[in-house]
C-alpha cells in the first residue's frame, strides 16, 4: 500500500537509484509495519527543480499510504533526510517530504480496493 516517489534534480546511475529505493523500501517496511510485498517506490531524476531560489541539488519525497500514522512522520522525515545526505549527497536542508494519508476506498490493487 505505501508508495514512495523520489524526485530530484540530480543525476544518478540506475544501479544507485535501485540501491537507494531498496533502502527506502526496507525503512518503510520497518517503520510502517507493512510487508515489502505491498511497498512501491519510484525514482525520478534530472528534473528541473529549484529550492530556496537555486537549482542546487535537492530532493522531494512523496509518501502515500492507507492509514498513515502521523506519529511516524517525524522519524521517517529524519530517516529520509539522513539517507538523502549519505546516499545522494544532498544536504538535509534541501529535502522536503510530503506525507499523504489515502482513504482505503481510494486505493486499488489487483483489481480491487483495499
Amino acid at each position: 500500500m505505501p508508495y514512495l516517489k523520489v524526485q530530484t534534480n540530480k543525476s544518478f546511475s540506475s544501479r544507485k537509484q535501485q540501491f537507494f529505493l531498496k533502502k527506502c523500501s526496507a525503512i518503510l517496511s520497518i517503520e510502517l509495519g507493512k510487508p515489502e510485498k505491498y511497498i512501491m517506490t519510484s525514482f525520478n531524476e534530472k528534473l528541473e527543480m529549484t529550492f530556496s531560489g537555486t537549482n542546487q541539488p535537492c530532493v522531494y519525497f512523496t509518501l502515500k499510504s492507507i492509514g498513515f500514522p502521523e506519529t511516524k512522520a517525524k522519524e521517517l522525515s529524519h530517516n529520509f533526510a539522513i539517507l538523502a545526505k549519505e546516499d545522494l549527497n544532498i544536504s538535509q536542508d534541501r529535502v522536503y517530504i510530503e506525507f499523504v494519508d489515502v482513504p482505503r476506498g481510494l486505493w486499488g490493487w489487483n483489481g480491487i480496493l483495499f
